[in-house]
Parts: C-alpha cells; structure tokens; sequence
C-alpha cells in the first residue's frame, strides 16, 4: 500500500503528464488515427475540416484533460513541453487581433492583443494575422503578419516571449508568405521564409530583428509540421516543392544543395521533419512517417480522398 505522500505525489505527477489522442475515429470527420500516438517526437494538437454543408465544418484541439478533441474558435498549436496551448482566435472584428494562451495543467488562460496595424484598406478592421508557430526551444511564439490587400506578402511577423508573454512586431516585408509562412531555425535564434514569387523563389533567413543573414536558391516553400523545417542536428532542411506541392525536397543546409527529392501522394499541406532520418508527409492513404529514400514507414492518421481534413502535427520534446 503507497504511503499518502506518495500516492499524492505520483497522482500529482499523472496529472502533469501530457496525454495523447488515441487510436480512434476524429470527431465531426471520417478521419482516423491508426498508430498510438504517445512516446513520439509529434503530436497532433489540432485539425480543420470542411464539408459541403454545414454543421459539418469546423475546427478541434486535444485537451488532454478531457482525453478529447474539443472544437475551438480559432487556430490552435501546441508548444513543445506540452504545457501551453497558443489558439490565434478568430477574426472578431471588434478590435486587433489576439492570442489567447492556456496553461494545460492549470487551465489558466491569459488573452495577448497583438500589435498590428490597422489595415488601410479595410475600414475598421486590422492586418490579416495566420499559422502561430512556437519555437523549438518553446520560448517564443510567431504570428505571421500580411500586409494590405490580398496579395500573399508580409508585413512582418509578431514575436511574444514566454512566459512573460510579452509582443512586439518586427517588420519584414514583401516575404512570399504561402502556406506556414515564416518558420523557425533550429536553433530558435532566426526565422525562414519564401521569397520572390511562385515558380521562381529562393528561402530567405532573417534574425530576430529583421536582418537577412543569408539566402538558399532552393526551390519550394519551407516545411511547417512537425520538428518544422530543420532536421534536429540543423544539417538539413525541407521544402514543399514542385508543381502543387507534389514533392518533398531535402537540401544541405551549408551548402543549399539537393540531397533528394520524394514524390508524395497529394494530400495539401503537411510538410515536417519527424526525426533526423524520416519526414512527416502525406502518403497513400493518408498521413504518416516516410524515410529519406521516400518509402513509408507507418501511417499515422488515414484519411478518405474525398475528406477536407486539414491537421497540424506539433513538435514534442522529450520527455
């Protein structure tokens, strides 16, 4: 029989402890997670999907707390520890946008207003704001900016330190911000982003306050699931590339040269490393784990061809 203090002690540490999506049919989709998700470098946190008709669209994060998928106003991630969720709430259209921040274990949630400009071209509304991205080291969240119009390019990015939860905007403007938008470099001290226009653009890196620092003529846009666009070591890195994002490619970071490119099933948007040696990608059948010569390896989730399912697989530390 446990002592009392340690029974408590142990209740308290099961409690903290992340728990992960099971094996099981997603709510509101004909989707299906078909591989235990716990004890990996990933973790799904969140996914979006659209039917011909309403009610059957919408938008659901894990709560680990209720062992559920729960549905959400906004676009959900998760940081790396597991500890926070960052939700980009939807536009209210009552004032600029904002972040609200849970703390998974306490449930405590705290609203961060962005500093966003408001959008001339749109009265009474601000800057369209997408695809909030934590670092690797979990210690800072990005908000991508748009500048004005409908045009896909920056205005810059919004940075909001954890845990004091801090913002501020860095402007980096005319960056070709498709799909993810600017991501993070391994080492959580720049950013990457597409640059030019489509069909003839190269990634750019810049530092946390706005300074290019270096340039790779690669093609594609940089990859955003997962361990995101650098593999662990930060020796390589991935791009959706080709014609409507057909292909996986992998380049040498120091160089910028190929290292190989994998034709994938289309199955628009998941791109991510999952470890030093596999990808996080879109496969026959759905979403899985493929290795660098482009065999899969496992399935994750599967997903019927006629769905518009639309997940976001976060990073996970160790744990």
């Amino acid at each position: 029989m446990l002592h009392l203090g340690t029974a408590l002690a142990l209740t308290a540490m099961l409690a903290a402890t992340p728990v992960q999506p099971p094996v099981g049919k997603l709510p509101g989709t004909t989707a299906k997670i078909v591989a235990k998700m716990s004890g990996r470098p990933v973790q799904l946190s969140f996914y979006s999907y659209f039917a011909e008709r309403d009610p059957g669209s919408g938008q659901r994060a894990w709560d680990p707390a209720r062992r559920a998928f729960v549905e959400i106003d906004g676009q959900a991630t998760v940081s790396p520890d597991e500890r926070r969720q960052a939700v980009l709430l939807r536009d209210r259209r009552q004032g600029p946008p904002t972040v609200r921040f849970v703390d998974r274990r306490t449930g405590k949630a705290t609203d961060v207003v962005l500093p966003v400009e408001a959008d001339p071209t749109r009265e009474g509304q601000y800057l369209n704001t997408m695809w909030p991205t934590w670092s690797p080291d979990g210690r800072t969240l990005l908000v991508n900016v748009f500048e004005p119009g409908s045009e896909p390019r920056s205005a810059g990015i919004v940075l909001i330190d954890v845990p004091s939860l801090k913002p501020r905007f860095v402007r980096i403007e005319k960056a070709l911000i498709t799909v993810g938008g600017f991501q993070w470099t391994r080492d959580s001290k720049g950013v990457v982003v597409r640059w030019g226009k489509n069909g003839e653009s190269s990634i750019r890196q810049y530092d946390l306050e706005g300074a290019v620092k270096r340039t790779w003529k690669v093609r594609g846009r940089p990859a955003s699931h997962g361990l995101g666009t650098f593999s662990p070591s930060g020796r390589r890195f991935l791009t959706a590339c080709h014609s409507l994002e057909s292909s996986a490619c992998v380049w040498d970071t120091a160089t910028g040269k190929a290292v190989t490119r994998i034709k994938v099933a289309h199955r628009f948007p998941v791109f991510g490393w999952y470890d030093e040696k596999h990808l996080l990608l879109p496969v026959r059948d759905g979403f899985g784990v493929v290795d660098l010569k482009g065999k899969v390896v496992e399935t994750l989730v599967k997903v019927d061809d006629k769905a518009n399912f639309y997940p976001r697989f976060d990073a996970r530390g160790k744990h």
